[in-house]
Order: C-alpha cells, then sequence, then structure tokens
C-alpha cells in the first residue's frame, strides 16, 4: 500500500506524471480487486458446478473464498489510498465528479471496513446493506469512467 507513490514517482524519475501515475494505478488495482471477487462468487453460484460436480467442487472452493476476500480488501485499499493521494496532488483541478468520487469511494471504502472489522449484528448488517449496494457500484463505475474521459488523457 505505501509503495504506490514510490512506484509513481519511479516511472519518469521526475515525479511529473507521478499523480497520473497514481490515478491508474487506482483504477487497475480497483478492477482487479472487484473483478476476481465477482468472478469468484459467480463461479460459487454457477448451476453447471452443482451438476457436473455435485457438490463436491462447490465443497472444494469454498475453502478459497477467505483468501479472495482478503485478496479484494487489499488491492481495494491499495487502489483507495493510490486514489485519495491522487486526488490530493491535483486537489486545485477539484470539480464536482472528481469530489463526487472521492466521497463514493470513501463511503465504500468504510462500509467494507465495518463489514470486516466489526462484529455486532446491527452493524453487520448496516455494512452489508451499504456496500452490497449495486447501486452504489454502477455509480463508482460511471464516476470513474466520467472522471476519466474528463481529465484521464491530459497530461501533467
Amino acid at each position: 500500500m505505501f509503495l504506490a507513490p514510490a512506484v509513481a514517482y519511479g516511472e519518469d524519475g521526475k515525479g511529473s506524471n507521478a499523480a497520473t501515475t497514481l490515478g491508474w494505478i487506482s483504477i487497475g488495482s480497483g478492477l482487479v480487486a472487484n473483478l476476481s471477487l465477482v468472478i469468484f462468487k459467480a463461479a460459487r453460484r454457477t448451476p453447471i458446478l452443482r451438476l457436473v460436480g455435485a457438490p463436491g467442487i462447490y465443497r472444494s472452493i469454498a475453502p478459497a473464498y477467505r483468501p479472495v476476500l482478503d485478496f479484494h480488501i487489499m488491492l481495494n485499499s491499495v487502489g483507495y489510498f493510490a486514489g485519495m493521494a491522487h486526488g490530493l496532488m491535483l486537489i486545485r483541478g477539484l470539480d464536482a465528479v472528481s469530489l463526487s468520487l472521492a466521497i463514493v469511494m470513501t463511503v465504500s471504502m468504510a462500509s467494507g471496513i465495518l463489514l470486516r472489522f466489526t462484529s455486532g449484528r446491527d452493524t453487520k448488517l448496516f455494512g452489508r446493506l451499504v456496500h452490497g449496494q449495486f447501486v452504489l457500484a454502477v455509480l463508482l463505475i460511471t464516476l470513474v469512467v466520467l472522471h476519466v474521459l474528463m481529465h484521464g488523457f491530459e497530461t501533467g
């Protein structure tokens, strides 16, 4: 997580592209983190797996859920902090889309932290309701695409 800024500054040796690189690190890590979890969950629920392998295949991939979830949490944390560093480095160019993106990312991250690290039934339910919202995911994707279209191809 802490190496993302070092990687960004190491790209061209001057640091002129650091903010842009952090933005792409954020997008890339978020994409990999979320697609890996979605694909794993879809594979678990696929009726073909149940028909072909009966419960044996389902039980054999069930223990992999925790490592996939940990991978999701780790990469999304990297993406969140890289995205926030990107935003802070470019704070002078703040617009409504960028601010909305930062808010949605923060809500998603905070609800994920609640879901992962709390044990209370009501808190878990709240975290699950907020973090698992399809609308939140669609809003996040839409804001990222808008942000990239508005700012992503500008140079240093």
